[in-house]
């Protein structure tokens, strides 16, 4: 840009002098008003460079922001829940823990159809069910365990025929901690068209 200037003022310049001829002192002021000019033209060059840099750097760190906000907003609107049904038996001592291995839904993997157990993919409030339904005659007795404490419980008694009961929970879990139900005391469950066990849960509020 300062050469275009300066090529264009020595072209002028030149006109001038090719027109009619200066005196030294006249031709002195010339060049050093070209030298001035020159020299302005620097300056205003350089402020240009220091603003391109700077609106630069402000849209970069601008940029940077927006895309780690979307992916904070995208961790927490991040669906965890899952349900499943169907036990891998019927029959369970105490202890045993309940195996349901058809994982209907499973949004952020969290659990484990092979063995039963939910993993806290997150940290957060979440609200477990489960459901089951003893043989006729028989008892069921179970628990919902969070990081090997029970927290909700349940044992049904009934001397014939058979029906269901349902126990909920709402916990802290802290990500990485396990929950999963197991038997409380022998218990001999019921699985037909009329009759189905599952184990459920889902994450209600996201903790960072």
């Amino acid at each position: 840009m300062n050469s275009l200037l300066f090529c264009f003022l020595l072209i002028g310049f030149n006109s001038v002098m090719s027109e009619e001829p200066l005196n030294p002192q006249l031709e002195g002021r010339w060049l050093e008003k070209i030298s001035k000019l020159e020299v302005k033209v620097d300056i205003i060059q350089n402020e240009i460079e220091m603003r391109d840099r700077l609106i630069k750097d402000i849209l970069v760190d601008q940029i940077a922001g927006m895309k780690a906000a979307l992916r904070q907003e995208a961790d927490t609107n991040s669906t965890v829940a899952f349900s499943s049904e169907a036990p891998n038996r019927t029959k369970y001592s105490t202890g045993d823990r309940f195996v349901f291995k058809n994982a209907l839904l499973n949004e952020g993997n969290g659990y484990d159809p092979s063995t039963g157990e939910f993993t806290a993919p997150k940290s957060g409030l979440y609200q477990f069910s489960v459901h089951v339904c003893n043989s006729g005659g028989m008892d069921v007795a179970y628990a919902i365990v969070h990081d090997d404490a029970i927290i909700a419980s349940s044992v049904q008694v009934q001397l014939s025929g058979s029906s269901c009961s349902s126990v909920n929970a709402l916990r802290m879990v802290v990500k990485g901690q396990k929950v999963y139900v197991k038997c409380t005391y022998s218990t001999l469950m019921q699985e037909d068209e009329w009759r189905s066990e599952t184990f459920m849960g889902i994450l209600l509020h996201l903790f960072n």
